[in-house]
């Protein structure tokens, strides 16, 4: 059992990895998922220990994931010649795009849910930040309304 508690931006986590072997029209796919998200797990070497750390520049990606119809958990993971090995953990689609991007294994599962409540505290100690996109929205908005009130006294 670990001493080791979550700070406001810091959790130490266990992620145990599973490989899966599935056959499709006669071949074998090698497949790999997230088999458990531990908070204190018992000594496991089948565990990997990571933090998942918050930060505060990502806060609209976090408010982003946490109102999606169902928050995400991502594992980005190292393919090795053995297996999979989990790398870090985020709960940003961004930072998980980004290594996606790059061609990085990444695997995600549902939020636990107490995770997502320290999430919520997180944002709320730094405050929410307004979403740039909707500052964009409202500005077509405005726009557009202004265009059809100039159309409309024509």
């Amino acid at each position: 059992m670990s001493d080791e508690k979550p700070s406001l931006n810091s959790w130490p986590l266990w992620v145990r990895l599973e490989r899966q072997i599935t056959i499709s029209r006669g071949w074998e796919s090698e497949n790999w998922r997230v088999a458990e998200v531990a908070m204190d797990p018992d000594a496991n070497e089948s565990f990997h220990r990571l933090w998942l750390q918050l930060y505060r520049d990502e806060r609209v990606a976090y408010r982003f994931n946490l109102d999606s119809g169902s928050p995400r958990l991502f594992v980005v993971c190292e393919a090795l010649e053995t297996g999979w090995v989990p790398r870090k953990l985020t709960i940003c689609q961004d930072v998980a795009a980004d290594y996606m991007d790059g061609s990085q294994p990444v695997l995600s599962i549902p939020m636990p849910e107490a995770i997502m409540l320290w999430a919520e505290r997180f944002i709320a100690g730094h405050g929410d930040l307004p979403d740039p996109s909707s500052h964009k929205r409202r500005m077509r908005q405005q726009k557009k309304a202004a265009e059809q009130g100039v159309n409309g006294n024509e």
